[in-house]
């Protein structure tokens, strides 16, 4: 059976050359902690949301009860909710359910290997605690894990963006696009979305800007200095090297026309006016 995603690695992918010197914290973590990092962790969010499918496909529960709510929460003892948001699925259809847990485990287990396991690991459970805290702190909000999981894939565009999907067999996208066109989405989501939806953009790029805020700035700051250096070596291209000091010909305007130095003045002549110059 053929896969409406063919992911193809082109050449060799580029490694955005994530260096977290400035995340020493981390490091520290993974001393101490990095015997609890679980292996194949986009395994079990998969497994997760198989549950949620399950549940709602059956009629035991219903897509309401499962969202996170922090009144529900707080105010109702509804604890489940802390877990029961995961297990909210994209869609129902079960080929489409396919090819996202499909897409989810190749990206999942693209950072654990690129990441490690305890950095992966790490970068999930802080994208989920961010995203419980927005809920406490508006408990009227309901939430989804539809940014959470939205915030993974931004990591792998960041970190792999050469690779490319081929939509249906026939259109070949790099991943770095189609993350800005999600980043574009959850930008508008931040002004026109509802209170839910924008709480969980708010988890997802905070969590983002830990892990890649750094090198995000380092990179639009480099990228200024380049864009500022070839704009100077454009003036300094479009400057004439020659010009004459009596009619002001240029050999940017004239390229046909010769120019001299005067041996005694050291200045510039065209070659009309290079004999009959005074000093």
């Amino acid at each position: 059976m053929m896969l409406p995603f063919d992911v193809i690695q082109t050449s060799k992918l580029w490694e955005f050359g994530l260096s977290f010197s400035a995340m020493d914290w981390i490091s520290s973590l993974e001393k101490r902690f990095g015997s609890w990092a679980i292996p194949n962790l986009a395994v079990y969010l998969i497994a997760i949301q198989a549950i949620g499918v399950a549940l709602l496909m059956g009629g035991y529960a219903n897509y309401n009860d499962l969202l996170l709510e922090g009144s529900s929460v707080m105010y109702r003892g509804e604890w489940w909710r802390l877990l029961s948001f995961m297990m909210l699925p994209k869609t129902m259809s079960p080929i489409w359910l396919f090819f996202a847990f499909y897409i989810f485990y190749m990206i999942g287990n693209s950072l654990e290997q690129h990441w490690g396991t305890f950095r992966f690991n790490l970068f999930v459970l802080i994208g989920y605690l961010l995203t419980i805290l927005m809920a406490l702190i508006r408990p009227g909000a309901e939430i989804t894990n539809t940014y959470f999981l939205g915030c993974i894939f931004l990591a792998f565009a960041t970190l792999f963006p050469n690779v490319e999907f081929r939509l249906f067999f026939i259109l070949p996208v790099k991943v770095k696009w189609l993350g800005w066109l999600t980043a574009g989405v959850y930008l508008l989501t931040l002004f026109a979305g509802d209170l839910g939806s924008r709480l969980g953009v708010v988890a997802a790029f905070a969590n983002y800007a830990l892990f890649f805020g750094k090198e995000f700035v380092q990179n639009v700051r480099a990228g200024q200095r380049r864009k500022a250096f070839a704009t100077e070596r454009a003036v300094v291209a479009a400057r004439p090297m020659h010009a004459c000091i009596s009619c002001g010909a240029t050999d940017k305007g004239d390229p046909a026309k010769q120019f001299r130095y005067c041996s005694t003045c050291g200045k510039c002549y065209c070659e009309e006016h290079i004999a009959n110059h005074d000093h």
